[in-house]
């Protein structure tokens, strides 16, 4: 199971103790009071459903057949639904379908497929690598692909947890868009949202916002270059809400720059930016493949990035900046790269931890207001996905086709 480049990774989710007697897991998980299962999209074409306890398996596998780069999401109301991605549409060099997949997680059927290959796209590329974002109260889902469209899915879910059953009937409605930005259109990012506004950047690094109630763009930024790493947003009350987003370095070739950028999620108007020149090839792109972190209790004063190949050609950096100058106020210079997202934890008293992975495939464990680093394990293979975390537990897949659970003392 070769778990490849996403910015999130696995779905972890305690079910109501009725629904999960109901669900098809295997006998003695369906009578476990506190499982709590783990799903996982790999690069073999399976999702997998583990207990977070032991790793062993909750039921068999779902054989999409085809690789998956993206996140799995868990429908957050609890519903038994499964929203799925697939990244590459040939398997041993024979074509096969490539979209967005709905599941039942009741009896993993297949409810709902949407064909990447649209023909009302300006692109004809049919991947989802972003995740989708549903909004509960109109059971509205919103999903950017990598054929340039923005998709607004009104469900129309019926469950009945008595049942248990359930159904959808998706309404589907698509924006889509030019661009004057040289590059390709298509996105990789997963949409953010504040109230009534959508972001997603794309390809070309064209950052726009969009009113979700009407499909209808706000304002747009052109921000340099492909940006495949979902944006953080900051909401302080009142006009104070802000964007933290960082490109890659892909259309500007060798020795382009990764800019790090605060932008104001109302306007547009930019904050404040640095940039970090970053090496490149066509295999492992450099700069922000990774998805920041934005700081809280003790270092609510601090967002903090991971920019890949800025230090030496293979290595890269974890830098934390001061949320107001954009000043550095810590960094970690590593001999590896990293695509994966840093991740944040907290103790009960608000003493703030980060985990980190990187290409080297190790684990690093570092104090989040100093960027100390106080542990370090070795996972054995590439991480290029990031770090799921449910209580005091870790779960994390790698290049070396291994999924680990790793406790923290």
């Amino acid at each position: 199971m070769d778990r490849g480049w996403l910015e999130r990774s696995a779905s972890i989710v305690r079910w109501d103790n009725n629904l999960r007697r109901k669900m098809n897991l295997f006998h003695e998980k369906k009578n476990k009071d506190d499982l709590k299962e783990v799903i996982y999209a790999t690069l073999d074409g399976k999702i997998y459903f583990l207990d977070l306890d032991d790793g062993s398996y909750t039921r068999n596998p779902i054989n999409v057949g085809a690789s998956l780069k993206g996140s799995v999401t868990v429908d957050p109301r609890g519903y038994p639904l499964l929203y799925s991605g697939q990244g590459i549409d040939e398997v041993q060099g024979k074509k096969v379908p490539i979209g967005f997949r709905i599941y039942s997680l009741l009896d993993q059927k297949l409810l709902y497929f949407i064909n990447g290959l649209d023909n009302t796209a300006f692109r004809y590329w049919g991947a989802f690598d972003s995740s989708p974002l549903l909004h509960k109260e109109t059971d509205n889902l919103f999903l950017c692909g990598e054929n340039g469209l923005l998709y607004s899915i009104k469900l129309n879910t019926d469950f009945d947890p008595v049942q248990p059953a359930i159904s959808i009937k998706p309404d589907i409605t698509k924006y889509r868009y030019t661009s004057p930005v040289k590059g390709r259109l298509g996105t990789e990012n997963s949409i953010a949202a504040y109230k009534n506004f959508g972001y997603f950047a794309d390809n070309s690094g064209t950052l726009q916002c969009v009113d979700l109630n009407t499909l209808s763009p706000v304002w747009v930024r052109n921000i340099t270059d492909d940006t495949d790493s979902t944006m953080a947003i900051e909401d302080l009350g009142g006009s104070n809400v802000f964007l933290y987003i960082a490109n890659e370095v892909d259309l500007q070739g060798e020795n382009g720059y990764s800019f790090v950028r605060k932008i104001n999620a109302l306007t547009g108007s930019l904050i404040w930016e640095k940039k970090y020149k970053c090496s490149y090839n066509v295999d492992t792109n450099g700069g922000a493949l990774a998805s920041p972190v934005v700081g809280k209790n003790e270092i609510s004063n601090l967002v903090i990035f991971s920019i890949a190949k800025s230090y030496k050609k293979n290595g890269g950096k974890l830098i934390a900046f001061d949320k107001n100058t954009g000043e550095e106020v810590w960094v970690i210079d590593s001999d590896f790269y990293s695509w994966s997202s840093p991740v944040d934890i907290y103790t009960e008293d608000g003493k703030a931890y980060i985990i980190h992975c990187d290409s080297g495939g190790y684990m690093n464990l570092i104090e989040g207001k100093s960027g100390k680093i106080l542990d370090k394990i070795p996972l054995g293979g590439n991480v290029e996905g990031s770090p799921a975390v449910y209580n005091d537990m870790i779960v994390i897949g790698t290049r070396g086709q291994q999924i680990f659970g790793i406790r923290i003392k």
